[in-house]
C-alpha cells in the first residue's frame, strides 16, 4: 500500500502484507517510540500515540525524498521540513500535504508599522497570551463530567475494549496514556512562558501541539526555533510547494486570476497559505480590492478570518486602508487624538483626474469589506485594537457602524488605557452633527452598558485647568482673603438634605462627554436625549462634575432642560462640596452665555428644585468655612481682581461690561436667596424669632427642672441664619444688625444704607409698629438716625478714597463700592 505525502496508515496490518511495525506498545496501540515499514519501500521513523502517528518523526520514501516534522493524528501538523533529491527543502509549517505558513517574506507584506498613526493603538501589555497545555480557557464546569471514567464506562471496561476510534477518551487515560509517552523524555529546565504568534484558532492548536512536544525537539534533525522564528537561510533552495506557495500570494496581490485558478486547481498551493509574517494570498487579494479573486480563495477554503501575526484580518487591513487618519473627525472624547483635516486643493483638471481616482479606488474598497463580510468575516476576529467599530464610529460612517452591527460587532469593546479606555459609544457621543446622532442610536440598541466609565478619572476638565492670564496671577499674590472663621452656614432647617448617596467619583461616560460638548448644542441635545431614554444615569461624578455641571459649563442650555427633565439632581453634590448651582454663578464659564441667559439658568435650576441655601464649603489655605451659593459667587467675583477692585472708569469697555453682567447676577441671585430666607422665616412664630435675632445668637439657653430639685441647662438651636440683608452674604464678613429694629443684619456701612433706602426703610417702620416697649423704640430710633445722619459723610470720604487709587480691600469686609457709576 502507498504512502501519501500526508498521512500515514494507522493500524497495522502486518499479517495483511501491508505494513510492519517495531516499537513500543500500550493497551495493545502502538504508543511510543516505534519504526513503521511499508512494502513500497516507505519507512517512518519516529512517535505513536494510541495507535496513530503524533509527534516528531521522519518518513522517507523509496525515490529519496524525505519529511521530517511534527505529526498529528497521522497527518503533518506543524513544523516540518520535505527534502528531494536535487537537495531542494520545502521548509515552514505543515498542514497535511500543503506548506500553510513560509519561512519566507513576500514582498509588499502588509504591516501596522507602516501606519504610525494606528500603532499607538496597540497595547503590547494586554495583547500578550500565552500557550498552556495545563488550561483550557473554554473548559466550563459542567463540561468536567464526561472526563470522570465512572460516569461513563462501567468499570473494567478497558479488559474487553481497547478501541480508542469508538471508546471516549476521558482524562485519567490520557493522563496516563501521556505518563507513558513522555516516560523516557528528559525534563527541561524551567522555562519563560511561550508567547502565542497567531491568534489564529487553528494555528493557536497548532503551537500548543508544539509546546506539548517541546521535550521531544532532540528527535529533530533541524531546530525547531528556526522555523518557528521564520529563518530561512541555513536550508537549501525552495522546493515546488514553497515556490508555488509564494507565487500564490504574489499572484493574488497582482490580481491574476488565471495564475492564481490554475495553482489552485493544480493542488500546488494551500489557499491559506501565508509567509513568514502571517500574510495571506486572502490578505493580498483584499488589500488590492481584487474581489474575484478574494471570492476565488473563499470558495477553494481559505479562512475568511484568519489573522497575520500582528492580530490583523484581511477585513481589518481592509479597514486600516479605507479609513485613514485624515478621515476621523474631531471629537472631544479623545483629547491626545490629533485630527487633521483633508487638504483643500484647487480645482485643475489634473486634481479633479486625481480626485476621481480615488473615489474610484475607494468605492472599490468599500466594495470588498462588503464582500468579506458577507462572506463571514468576523469584525470581532481581529486581535489588534482599535476594534474595526472604531474606525467607523470616528469617521463619522453611519452606514458602515450599521453594517458592522448587522454583523455582529460587539459594542462592549474599550481602547487600551494609555488611550482612556473609551467606548465606541463615548466616541460616538462626541460626533458632531446628524452623523452622531444616527451613529449614537445604532449604538444603542446593543450597548451592554450605557452607563460604562473611560479611564480617565484623574483627569481635570479641560476649562478647569486653564490658567489665568499672567497679569491676574500677578493681582492675586496680592493678598485677596475671605477672613474665614469656620462659619457653619445656614441653620439644617434651611435647606433639603440631598436624600441619595453621593455617587464615587470615576471616568467619563457617554453622557458626561455629550454634555460637555461645545459645537452644537442641537445635535448634542439629541444625542443626551437618546442617552436619557435608554436610562443612561444622569447622577455620576467625573472631575468633580455631573451631567448637568458639564452642560452648564459648556453653555448648552438645551441640554440642561433636557438633563432637568430627566431627573438631574441639580442639588447633587460635586467635588468642593458645591453644586450646579454654583457651577451657573461660577465666573469661570461666564463666556458661555450672555446676562440674561446666566440669570435664566440660575431661575430654571431654582424652578427645578436647586437649594439656594445647600451648604457650600469655601477654603482659602488652612482655613475653610461653610457658606451658600451666594458666598460661592462672591469668591469667585472677587478671584478676579482686576474686575473686582478697579476703578470702574478706568476699566476697558469690556471689561465694564463683564463687571456690569457680573453684578447684576449677584443682584439677582441674592433677591433669590433673600425670598427664600423671608419664606422660610414665615413658617415660624414670628415673634419668638424676632426676640432670638435681638439676641444676637443662634443658641438660645433652656433650664428646666427634674425631679427630686435638679435643675437642666441645655442648648437649644435656633432656625435663624445670619446673612447680609443687602449682598447676601454670610461667609467671611462681619455682620451688625439694624440697630433700629435688630431684625436684619448687614456686612458694611455701603450695604446698610443701600438696604435701608431700597427696601428696609419701610419694612423696619412696619417691624416697629408690632414691637412693644418705648424704651426699645426709643434706642432702636436713636440707631437708624445715626445711619442716616452718617450717610452724607460716608460718601465724602468714600470719594476721597477713590481719588487716591484705593488701598489694599479685604474681600468680605465690603465697606466701599468701587464701581459706583455715578461717582
Amino acid at each position: 500500500m502507498a504512502v501519501s505525502a500526508g498521512r500515514v496508515p494507522s493500524q497495522p496490518a502486518a499479517e495483511a502484507g501491508e505494513a510492519r511495525y517495531v516499537g513500543e506498545f500500550y493497551m495493545d496501540h502502538r504508543h511510543g517510540k516505534g519504526i513503521c515499514y511499508w512494502p513500497d519501500g516507505s519507512k517512518f521513523t519516529g512517535a505513536f500515540y494510541l495507535g496513530r502517528i503524533e509527534g516528531y518523526g521522519t518518513l522517507e520514501w523509496k525515490d529519496g525524498r524525505k519529511f521530517q516534522g511534527l505529526y498529528k493524528s497521522d497527518e503533518r501538523f506543524g513544523p516540518g521540513i520535505e527534502s528531494y533529491p536535487d537537495g531542494c527543502q520545502d521548509v515552514g509549517l505543515w498542514l497535511r500535504d500543503h506548506l500553510i505558513k513560509l519561512c519566507t517574506e513576500v514582498p509588499g507584506w502588509f504591516s501596522l508599522l507602516d501606519y504610525p498613526a494606528h500603532c499607538r493603538y496597540i497595547d503590547d501589555n494586554s495583547q500578550k497570551k500565552y500557550i498552556s497545555v495545563e488550561e483550557d480557557p473554554f473548559l466550563y464546569s459542567y463540561k468536567h463530567l464526561p472526563f470522570d471514567d465512572k460516569d461513563i464506562f462501567p468499570e473494567g471496561v478497558f479488559a474487553y475494549s481497547c478501541n480508542t476510534d469508538h471508546l471516549t477518551l476521558t482524562r485519567s487515560v490520557l493522563e496516563e496514556c501521556d505518563a507513558w509517552y513522555f516516560q523516557n523524555t528528559s525534563k527541561l529546565p524551567e522555562e519563560d512562558p511561550w508567547p502565542v504568534a497567531n491568534v489564529t484558532p487553528l494555528l493557536v492548536r497548532m503551537q500548543t501541539h508544539v509546546y506539548k512536544h517541546r521535550r521531544c525537539q532532540m528527535e529533530f534533525t533541524s531546530d525547531v526555533s528556526l522555523i518557528l522564528s521564520g529563518a530561512r537561510s541555513i536550508y537549501g533552495p525552495p522546493g515546488p510547494r514553497e515556490l508555488a506557495s509564494e507565487q500564490l500570494i504574489q499572484k493574488a496581490a497582482r490580481g491574476d486570476y488565471d495564475g492564481v485558478y490554475a495553482i489552485l486547481r493544480n493542488g500546488l498551493a494551500h489557499p491559506d497559505i501565508a509567509d513568514k509574517h502571517g500574510y495571506t494570498a486572502l490578505a493580498a487579494a483584499a488589500v488590492h480590492s481584487h474581489s474575484d479573486i478574494v471570492d476565488l480563495l473563499l470558495d477553494s477554503g481559505a479562512d475568511v478570518n484568519k489573522c497575520s501575526d500582528e492580530g490583523l484580518s484581511a477585513l481589518s487591513m481592509c479597514f486600516i486602508l479605507f479609513y485613514p487618519e485624515e478621515s476621523f473627525k474631531d471629537n472631544i472624547a479623545e483629547r491626545s487624538l490629533h485630527s487633521s483635516k483633508w487638504n483643500e486643493q484647487s480645482e485643475s483638471s489634473e486634481t479633479v483626474n486625481v480626485a476621481e481616482g480615488i473615489i474610484s479606488e475607494r468605492q472599490k474598497r468599500w466594495e470588498t469589506i462588503q464582500l468579506l463580510l458577507r462572506r463571514g468575516a468576523d469584525p470581532n476576529a481581529s486581535w489588534v485594537t482599535p476594534h474595526l467599530l472604531f474606525f467607523a464610529v470616528k469617521a463619522a460612517d453611519a452606514e458602515a457602524v450599521k453594517l458592522l452591527l448587522e454583523r455582529g460587532a460587539r459594542t462592549d469593546v474599550q481602547l487600551p488605557s494609555k488611550l482612556g479606555g473609551l467606548t465606541p459609544l463615548h466616541i460616538a457621543a462626541s460626533i458632531p452633527g446628524e452623523e452622531g446622532v444616527q451613529i449614537t442610536q445604532y449604538l444603542l440598541h446593543s450597548a451592554p452598558d450605557l452607563n460604562a466609565r473611560a479611564e480617565d478619572g484623574n483627569k481635570v476638565y479641560g476649562p478647569d485647568q486653564i490658567p489665568q492670564p499672567p497679569s491676574r496671577e500677578a493681582n492675586l499674590t496680592g493678598g485677596v482673603t475671605l477672613q474665614l472663621k469656620n462659619e457653619e452656614g445656614p441653620p439644617q432647617e434651611y435647606f433639603s438634605f440631598h436624600s441619595s448617596p453621593v455617587p464615587e467619583e470615576g471616568g467619563r461616560s457617554a453622557l458626561h462627554i455629550a454634555c460637555a460638548r461645545e459645537d452644537d448644542s442641537e445635535h448634542a441635545r439629541d444625542v443626551i436625549r437618546l442617552l436619557l431614554m435608554h436610562q443612561a444615569n444622569p447622577n455620576t461624578l467625573w472631575s468633580g462634575h455631573s451631567p448637568l455641571s458639564l452642560a452648564i459649563a459648556s453653555g448648552n442650555d438645551l441640554a440642561v432642560v433636557e438633563l432637568l427633565k430627566h431627573g438631574a439632581d441639580p442639588n447633587l453634590p460635586l467635588s468642593g462640596a458645591i453644586s450646579a448651582l454654583c457651577a451657573a454663578v461660577s465666573t469661570e464659564y461666564e463666556h458661555q452665555r450672555t446676562t440674561a441667559q446666566r440669570i435664566a439658568l440660575v431661575d430654571k435650576l431654582l424652578e427645578a428644585g436647586a437649594d439656594i441655601l445647600a451648604p457650600v464649603t469655601l477654603r482659602e489655605g488652612q482655613r475653610k468655612a461653610v457658606g451658600t451659593a451666594v458666598d460661592y459667587a462672591y469668591y469667585k467675583y472677587y478671584q478676579d481682581r482686576r474686575i473686582a477692585h478697579t476703578s470702574y472708569h478706568i476699566l476697558s469697555a469690556s471689561e465694564q461690561e463683564v463687571f456690569q453682567t457680573r453684578q447684576s447676577l449677584l443682584e439677582h441671585i441674592t433677591a433669590k436667596l433673600r425670598e427664600r430666607v423671608i419664606l422660610k422665616e414665615k413658617e415660624w412664630d414670628q415673634e419668638e424669632l424676632r426676640r432670638f435675632k435681638k439676641l444676637g445668637s443662634a443658641v438660645h439657653t433652656r433650664v428646666s427642672k427634674k425631679k427630686g430639685g435638679s435643675c437642666h441647662v441645655e442648648e437649644v438651636r435656633l432656625p435663624f441664619f445670619k446673612y447680609c440683608y443687602q449682598c447676601g452674604r454670610s461667609v467671611g464678613v462681619q455682620l451688625s444688625p439694624c440697630m433700629r429694629c435688630h431684625e436684619v443684619f448687614t456686612c458694611s456701612e455701603t450695604c446698610r444704607r443701600r438696604s435701608w433706602n431700597e427696601r428696609h426703610r419701610q419694612e423696619c417702620s412696619g417691624l416697629l409698629e408690632k414691637s412693644t416697649g418705648q424704651a426699645a423704640l426709643d434706642a432702636s430710633s436713636e440707631g437708624c438716625k445715626k445711619n442716616v445722619t452718617d450717610e452724607k459723610g460716608e460718601n465724602e470720604r468714600e470719594g476721597k478714597n477713590e481719588r487716591r487709587g484705593g488701598g489694599k480691600t479685604e474681600v468680605g469686609i465690603g465697606g466701599r463700592e468701587h464701581h459706583r457709576k455715578n461717582d
